[in-house]
């Protein structure tokens, strides 16, 4: 019985992982692939997950499980509003770092902490494509390209409090991470950019983590 348990446990783990896998491999975010992401891949690269986790040598310190990404480092400009009461951190929260890794534009795509192979650090394959310069970041030309001004976009860092800004109108939490809003918030606390968006799953376009047809992704906090 011990040996089934254990035979089920590593069939559910690679099951889970083949599926995680699935979901990247048609998308944009499958840089080895010219034909799922014509405007950012990388040549003579042939492992997805790698630009973003590694099976070994990561550090634990790093923003996300496994992490293999170089971060970035950078000072963001916040968004900022007279009419914001909630609080609001000095900088993004690792829910939204892992994202502006890349997305910031100013650290390679493809700049590993551990590169498939006995290397160690360093760049992962050769950019394509008309989203990246030649040192394989994202571009200001790229749709994807946020920028270290992050004063334009949805606010990060948000400590989600729905007894502040009342007059705008937010949905209570539920002291339930299984629940809206706050299985939308990471650590259960801040508004990053996993409240709204799955690096993993493109299903429902944008990789949002679910549907905003009729902007119901944007009622799980807000009430108006």
């Amino acid at each position: 019985m011990k040996n089934l348990i254990i035979l089920l446990t590593i069939a559910s783990i690679a099951i889970l992982s083949s599926l995680s896998l699935a979901g990247v491999r048609e998308t944009k975010h499958n840089f080895t692939s010219q034909t799922y992401s014509p405007g950012a891949f990388f040549y003579s690269t042939t492992r997805p997950c790698s630009f973003c986790h590694t099976a070994h040598n990561a550090d634990p310190t790093d923003p996300a499980p496994l992490w293999n990404h170089e971060n970035s480092g950078q000072t963001y400009d916040m968004y900022n509003s007279n009419s914001m009461n909630m609080s609001r951190t000095p900088q993004p929260n690792n829910g939204s770092l892992v994202c502006l890794s890349c997305h910031d534009g100013t650290i390679a795509i493809n700049s590993l902490a551990n590169v498939p192979g006995p290397q160690g650090a360093g760049n992962y394959g050769s950019p394509g494509g008309s989203a990246l310069d030649g040192a394989g970041k994202l571009t200001a030309a790229s749709d994807s390209y946020i920028g270290t001004d992050l004063q334009d976009d949805h606010p990060v860092g948000i400590i989600y409090d729905d007894t502040q800004d009342a007059e705008q109108g937010f949905e209570p939490k539920t002291g339930n991470s299984l629940l809206y809003p706050d299985k939308l918030l990471y650590d259960g606390i801040y508004v990053e950019c996993s409240s709204c968006h799955d690096p993993h799953d493109n299903s429902n376009g944008s990789f949002l983590v679910e549907s905003n047809a009729n902007s119901a992704l944007c009622d799980r906090c807000h009430n108006k």
